[in-house]
């Protein structure tokens, strides 16, 4: 399982190259946003953001919600000059830190998540202590990643996260929520190289390709076999994501 610490490491370095690479990560967050909209009034007094990273998600909402107090959170505190820039003329609460172990002031109408859940170390139990933040009737709105996720990288270098399969999630939401939507999607990137998408991982923070030193030789064998086992009718290479959507209403 990855240390917070090098979590925190690794997103730190890429906050000023995310945005320009995250392109699956902003595809994720546009569908989060629709499903608010297709399900809620998009109007709500207090939401919190847990892992909201530079903004992209944040974005969103922002432009698609009225919401009167906004409660933002990451690991990251260098992210807070980034949120900052969103709200010029709005005060926000941004409250760094593991938001496993934080306790959220108040309860909240919204809580909502874009691609940080894989990284949680107890999932269950964070889902239990989100149902107790939220109003009766509060919505919560996130993505985590199903099992076959980044598949690509899992195959050559066995390295990864373990997610969850889907009907485990579906037990433990059922605790303490109504499911509204559970869908699990594939996101399918093309690259030029094996080395862009190298590039496109480490600039993401999303490096799921162990923690070992990479020599040359290793390096040049992973961009072989990735040719070699992933390569698209036109000589590019994939890379997949496999985000799983969740909307659900807390029980009264």
């Amino acid at each position: 399982m990855e240390t917070v610490e090098r979590i925190i490491t690794r997103f730190s370095r890429a906050l000023d190259s995310y945005d320009q690479h995250a392109d699956a990560q902003q595809q994720i967050c546009r569908k989060l946003t629709g499903l608010l909209s297709r399900y809620t009034s998009m109007h709500f007094r207090r939401a919190l953001e847990i892992g909201c990273g530079t903004g992209g998600f944040t974005r969103n909402l922002k432009d698609s919600c009225v919401i009167d107090e906004w409660y933002l959170n990451d690991l990251c505190e260098g992210c807070h000059d980034k949120i900052a820039e969103l709200f010029p003329r709005q005060s926000t609460d941004f409250i760094p830190g593991n938001a496993e172990e934080i306790d959220f002031p108040g309860r909240f109408d919204l809580i909502a998540s874009a691609s940080a859940f894989q990284w949680m170390k107890e999932p269950r139990l964070l889902l239990h202590k989100l149902a107790e933040r939220l109003t009766p009737n509060g919505i919560l709105a996130f993505n985590t990643f199903a099992p076959g996720n980044l598949a690509e990288i899992k195959q050559l270098t066995g390295a990864g996260l373990n997610y969850p399969p889907t009907n485990r999630l579906t037990e433990w939401l059922e605790e303490d929520f109504h499911l509204l939507h559970l869908r699990e999607e594939d996101i399918i990137l093309t690259f030029d190289t094996p080395l862009d998408v190298l590039r496109h991982l480490k600039k993401t923070g999303v490096t799921a390709t162990g923690d070992g030193q990479w020599t040359r030789g290793k390096q040049t064998r992973f961009c072989h076999d990735y040719q070699q086992l992933f390569h698209t009718n036109n000589n590019k290479v994939t890379l997949t994501y496999r985000p799983l959507y969740v909307l659900a209403v807390k029980k009264q």
